[in-house]
C-alpha cells in the first residue's frame, strides 16, 4: 500500500521550502599621516610609511583582556573596565580619539548606525566601552562625545550603557595591546594612525569577535554580540540563529553555515514526516482492528 499519496509530498515540499527560508569589511588605517614622511622597507619588500610599520590589528581571539585597567569616565569618575562587566552582558568596544578628524568618527557613526538597527539596547542587553587613545583628552571632551551620540542614536535609555573613557598612556597600552590594536602617535600632524574596527568582549572578559572597517552590517553586529553572550540565556530565535550562522575568519563576518542549515532542514523535515507517517500508521492500525472485529450477527425467532 503507498501511504505517501501526492498531497503528502506536497505538504513535505512546502516543509523544506521552509526550512530553507527560515536559515536564509577589510582594516582601514586612519587619522592623517604627513605623506612626505620618511619610508622604511617593510618585511615584504613593500616601502611604507615609517609612522605605519606598526599600525594594524592582531587577533586575539579568545583572549582575556586586563580588567583591572583603570580610567575615568565621561563625568570625571575612576573606573576599571571590569566594571563594565557583567553576567550575561556582553561588551562591544572600540578604541577612538575624541578630537580625530576623520577615521573615528566614520568608525562611532558605523557602529552607532549598527546599533540603530538591532533590537538589543546598550545598558539592557549589552554594554558600549570606548576608549580614547589620546592619554592628553579629558572627561569633559568624553561627554560631549557621548552626548552627541545618544542624541544620534536616537535611544536616550541607552545613555547609561554607553561609556567614553580617558585614562593614561600606560593604561590605554594596556588594553590595546590585549586587543591587538596597534597605532601609533605621529607628531609631524599632530593626530593617530590607527585600524578601523570594534570588538566584542565576552561577559567574563575573553575576546569573542573581531569586526573590520567603518561599517557594521545589523547582522554581523548582532550575531557578534550574540556570538559573545557566554552563559547568557538566549531566546529560541537567538539560539535558531546562532545554528544557522557562524564567523567567517576570511570573509571577516558572519555567512549562512551550510552544515547546520542543511541539519536544521533536515530536522524540520524528518520531523514533520514521522509525526505524519505516524498519524497514517494510526489510521491504518485503526482500520484493520475494525476490519478483523467479529460482526455481531442476530437470532431470528
Amino acid at each position: 500500500m503507498n501511504l505517501v499519496n501526492p498531497s503528502v509530498r506536497n505538504f513535505l515540499g512546502i516543509m523544506a521550502a521552509s526550512a530553507v527560508l527560515f536559515c536564509q569589511g577589510a582594516s582601514a588605517f586612519g587619522g592623517s599621516y604627513d605623506s612626505h614622511t620618511e619610508v622604511v622597507s617593510g618585511a615584504d619588500g613593500q616601502s611604507l610609511p615609517a609612522n605605519l610599520v606598526d599600525v594594524g590589528i592582531e587577533e586575539h581571539l579568545g583572549d582575556p583582556i586586563p580588567m583591572d585597567a583603570v580610567f575615568k569616565d565621561e563625568t570625571g569618575k575612576e573606573v576599571t573596565l571590569g566594571s563594565y562587566f557583567s553576567p550575561g552582558k556582553p561588551v562591544l568596544l572600540n578604541f577612538a580619539y575624541f578630537q580625530c578628524p576623520m577615521l573615528c568618527n566614520m568608525v562611532l557613526n558605523g557602529m552607532l548606525e549598527g546599533m540603530k538597527r538591532i533590537d538589543w539596547t546598550a545598558g539592557k542587553e549589552y554594554q558600549v566601552v570606548t576608549i580614547s587613545i589620546d592619554p592628553r583628552e579629558t572627561p569633559e571632551l568624553a561627554a560631549a562625545k557621548k552626548k552627541s551620540h545618544i542624541e544620534a542614536l536616537g535611544r536616550p535609555e541607552a545613555a547609561p550603557g554607553w561609556h567614553f573613557l580617558t585614562g593614561d598612556e600606560k593604561q590605554i597600552r594596556k588594553v590595546a595591546d590585549a586587543i591587538g590594536f596597534k597605532y601609533q602617535y605621529v607628531k609631524a600632524t599632530n593626530e593617530f594612525a590607527h585600524a578601523a574596527g570594534v570588538y566584542t568582549i565576552s561577559p567574563a572578559g575573553k575576546i569573542s569577535r573581531y569586526l573590520y572597517g567603518v561599517e557594521f552590517k545589523k547582522k554581523d553586529l548582532r550575531l557578534a554580540l550574540l556570538d559573545a553572550s557566554e552563559g547568557k540565556a538566549l531566546s529560541i530565535g537567538d539560539k535558531l540563529v546562532m545554528f544557522c550562522y557562524r564567523y567567517d575568519a576570511n570573509a571577516k563576518g558572519y555567512v549562512l553555515f551550510a552544515r547546520n542549515f542543511m541539519k536544521g532542514g533536515g530536522y524540520v523535515v524528518t520531523a514533520c514526516l514521522a509525526l505524519l507517517m505516524g498519524g497514517l500508521w494510526r489510521k491504518e492500525f485503526k482500520r484493520r482492528d475494525v476490519a478483523q472485529k467479529p460482526v455481531a450477527t442476530g437470532t431470528g425467532a
